[in-house]
């Protein structure tokens, strides 16, 4: 199905749902050759960074990452955002969006790559669904002829108190074969994987923490492989001393980071939201 039509057939399951659920208004448009989304006055965008291998710098996949702006352009950050909605059928709608436009962005940019695509789930969204978590997505990625064995969902553990219904989630995950990754962003989070029962496909970690954790012989990784997100001085030395661990790639961003959210994006989101 061309991606034009793709983006229609979403945008009718889309705004059903919206007026079932009483949700805000919401929709994919396209401007300036990429997609994006409407989220009530939000507007969200994607970008995607390579993820090269450790040992060749060879493409090995994408990384996805968001960028939110309100309607007249200030730059919004997605989590406060999603910390802030009280209904939880808002969170699963607004995080599926996303997901959702990574995709139809992924196919726009780079089809017919066969590596991975990360795209970040967020943990609320996890934690406002009972169970058969990944099915709905399911169907969307194989609306897109993306397969779910390409697909590595990556999410951060909140709390102890929470880990049995995220081992439930993510096995669900698993068994409709994505790949799953767990975010680690300072020792804490460490601790809180180590109870996790279920061993994750990957971990997203900075170069740092990484280092400590290799150094470290009571922190097994298991068959577990790690993918670094980017540091400010993560040099090619200590990238060359990761390649010789389970260390399989690392987030290469651009130069320039952030889509250009210009006056043809912002006007066909104030007349998809009229």
């Amino acid at each position: 199905m061309p991606l034009t039509e793709l983006m229609n057939y979403f945008n009718d399951q889309l705004q059903t749902q919206a007026r079932l659920r009483e949700l805000p208004k919401t929709g994919f448009y396209k401007a300036d050759n990429q997609y994006w989304a409407r989220f009530g006055n939000l507007i969200l965008g994607s970008q995607f960074a390579e993820i090269l291998s450790a040992k060749d710098d060879q493409l090995i996949g994408h990384y996805a990452d968001l960028f939110v702006r309100s309607s007249t352009g200030n730059l919004l950050n997605i989590d406060d955002i999603v910390n802030a909605l009280e209904d939880k059928e808002q969170v699963v709608h607004l995080d599926r969006l996303v997901r959702t436009l990574h995709s139809l962005n992924y196919l726009q940019q780079h089809d017919g790559f066969k590596g991975l695509l990360a795209l970040r789930v967020q943990a609320r969204h996890i934690l406002s669904v009972a169970n058969e978590h990944g099915k709905a997505f399911e169907k969307i990625l194989s609306d897109c002829g993306l397969g779910p064995e390409r697909v590595v969902l990556h999410t951060k553990l909140v709390d102890i108190a929470s880990l049995p219904h995220f081992q439930q989630a993510l096995t669900n995950y698993r068994e409709r074969q994505y790949r799953i990754g767990i975010s680690l962003h300072e020792l804490p989070d460490w601790e809180l994987l180590r109870q996790f029962e279920l061993q994750p496909d990957y971990i997203f970690s900075s170069p740092a923490l990484v280092q400590q954790l290799i150094e470290q012989p009571n922190y097994p990784l298991g068959s577990t492989r790690i993918l670094v997100a980017p540091e400010q001085d993560f040099s090619q030395y200590k990238l060359v001393q990761l390649a010789n661990t389970r260390f399989e790639g690392y987030v290469q961003l651009a130069s320039n980071t952030q889509p250009v959210f210009n006056n043809s994006s912002i006007d066909e989101s104030q007349r998809l939201a009229s």
